[in-house]
């Protein structure tokens, strides 16, 4: 098949496990063209293997003091040119697969042409434990967002529904329990303030490998500054003692395979993220809290446990299932949940 694949990066999880799937295909002997959507090339990293690919601006979440804001987003967004960019795209595919890019989604849409959406999102087309709130939010988001025919779904538990468990980089299943495990505590909260954050690790007396927006590495009393990478921020996780992060579906399941204690801030007015961390919480795979400060910290390191999940890798059944989309897969996905092992 002739595939077009689009990909949200407002996440690097996306990305991740787009590439995953993508290089599964061509080795099926499927043709892919590729959108990015969300963020700028030039805040893309690790993405060269996905070549040749098409940047579209998208739509990009604008964020204020770690909440996001749906007036500046609005405000910031440009209509015309998203209109544009799914004209742009070319009716010459025979499916389209979206991991929650919109333009990819409504161009599929406006020629006709069957769409995939794979992702952590379109589990909330499922019934799954959710709040009223969010159960509105949720289904709402995806069906006007990134409308999709077919769907994909992943998440830390089956809930007895068509769901695959959570798709981990191979490095990962590669390279766990190789590695030596150090004392470090690794941070990424792409959405905080970075002098609020250094402020607060600073009263903590823990050594704080610390994931944002700089050029080099750089060190600030107990916390080493680094830039954004994938190949170099994998290998962090696989090293480091536990992890502060945000409620995105993809780190956390990766935390959770690697058996790292993890302490979560969901992003306040993202549907998803308190989402997640509601269901992190519920199966008491993670220590959520809505606020991140030096007690916190402390709190979470005095009672955190570990808690380690030996997710099976559904990247075969993904591949299949996008091949004959109408058969039934419920053997196989139960298949893959039979085998998964928690420590």
């Amino acid at each position: 098949m002739h595939i077009l694949y689009g990909i949200a990066t407002t996440g690097n999880g996306h990305i991740s496990r787009s590439k995953i799937i993508i290089n599964a295909l061509k080795k099926r002997g499927h043709s892919i063209d590729v959108i990015l959507s969300g963020r700028e090339e030039k805040n893309l990293f690790d993405i060269d293997e996905l070549k040749p690919y098409q940047i579209k601006k998208g739509f990009t979440f604008s964020n204020n003091k770690g909440r996001i804001s749906y007036i500046k987003t609005v405000l910031k967004s440009n209509l015309l040119e998203f209109l544009n960019d799914v004209k742009s795209v070319k009716n010459v595919y025979d499916l389209v697969i979206t991991d929650f890019d919109p333009i990819s989604a409504y161009a599929a849409k406006k020629y006709k042409i069957p769409c995939m959406g794979i992702g952590h999102q379109y589990s909330f087309y499922e019934d799954i434990p959710m709040t009223n709130k969010m159960r509105f939010s949720s289904m709402f988001f995806p069906k006007i967002y990134a409308p999709v025919t077919f769907s994909i779904p992943f998440h830390f538990h089956h809930f007895n529904q068509p769901i695959l468990p959570p798709f981990i980089d191979p490095i990962l299943h590669d390279r766990r329990d190789k590695e030596k495990i150090g004392d470090d505590i690794l941070v990424y909260l792409p959405w905080e303030n970075l002098n609020d954050m250094i402020a607060i690790l600073e009263k903590v007396s823990r050594d704080f490998i610390f994931y944002t927006d700089v050029e080099h590495i750089k060190e600030i009393e107990n916390i080493t500054l680094k830039p954004f990478s994938n190949k170099n921020f994998k290998y962090d996780l696989l090293r480091c003692r536990c992890l502060i992060t945000n409620a995105g579906f993809q780190l956390t399941s990766e935390a959770l395979f690697l058996g790292k204690p993890i302490l979560c801030k969901p992003q306040k007015g993202q549907p998803e993220q308190e989402h997640n961390a509601k269901i992190l919480d519920d199966l008491g795979y993670a220590t959520v809290s809505q606020e991140i400060n030096a007690a916190t910290i402390k709190d979470w390191l005095h009672s955190s446990n570990n808690i380690k999940i030996d997710f099976s890798n559904p990247i075969d059944v993904i591949v299949d299932i996008i091949e004959n989309r109408e058969k039934d897969f419920s053997n196989e996905i139960n298949r893959l949940w039979q085998i998964e092992k928690i420590y």
